[in-house]
């Protein structure tokens, strides 16, 4: 059986609760929800991870955003779907929620299965392609630094090992008079000058992603 997602619903009002619910259940959404009235409250629950929440903006006297950060900021919740709901005259709220790291937000004035439909999807296939993102920029980064650390731990040492085993096929080769060169030595040589240009191209990668780097900063330091 498909597991169920679960839900953190953050809500000081006992007809708002309800409500979502079931424009939830109308709009077939199958979810395990959990309730909370205060951030307080919301804290004791945040131990177990969830797979979306909603937050009321109005929470008495704290509000929606003081319960963002502390979900964002729970190691449990790193994976979390924030929505934020907002009254119409919040918009502006919502957009700061948005810039925050809520994944979008909902109008309670305006909550109906197709909106609230729409909003889980697309914060969904957002947090799916952030999540691909940030996992090929991980493998991408850990690439890096593994051919970075191999240049410098190994690279110099084949590099002169390399240059020496030429520097004795080339002087064999000049005394074939007296010598020999066998098959096995032709190969030796175009393997050691193959594992050169491979060094070379090693370097190059380093190289160019150093000034992607640096090309990617200056554009965010612009755009900014």
């Amino acid at each position: 059986m498909p597991t169920r997602l679960r839900a953190l619903v953050i809500d000081d009002d006992d007809i708002d609760h309800l409500r979502l619910q079931r424009i939830c259940e109308r709009a077939g959404l199958d979810l395990e929800i959990t309730e909370a009235y205060t951030i307080a409250e919301m804290r004791e629950k945040l131990d177990a991870p969830f797979d979306v929440a909603f937050i009321d903006y109005n929470l008495g006297m704290e509000t929606g955003l003081d319960a963002l950060k502390v979900i964002l900021g729970h190691e449990e919740q790193a994976q979390i779907i924030p929505i934020m709901l907002t009254s119409v005259t919040r918009r502006a709220i919502a957009v700061e929620a948005m810039r925050r790291g809520c994944a979008d937000y909902l109008v309670k004035e305006e909550l109906s299965v197709d909106n609230l439909r729409k909003s889980m999807v697309s914060a969904f296939e957002r947090r799916m392609f952030y999540a691909s993102i940030s996992d090929a920029r991980a493998f991408q980064d850990k690439m890096k630094r593994t051919i970075r650390q191999f240049l410098t731990s190994c690279g110099p040492e084949m590099r002169e090992i390399l240059s020496n085993t030429l520097s004795t096929i080339r002087k064999m080769r000049k005394d074939e008079s007296k010598t020999t060169v066998s098959e096995h030595v032709t190969v030796l040589e175009r393997g050691c000058k193959d594992l050169v240009v491979f060094l070379d191209d090693l370097m190059s990668i380093v190289e160019q992603s150093k000034l992607e780097t640096a090309r990617n900063i200056k554009l965010v330091t612009n755009n900014g």
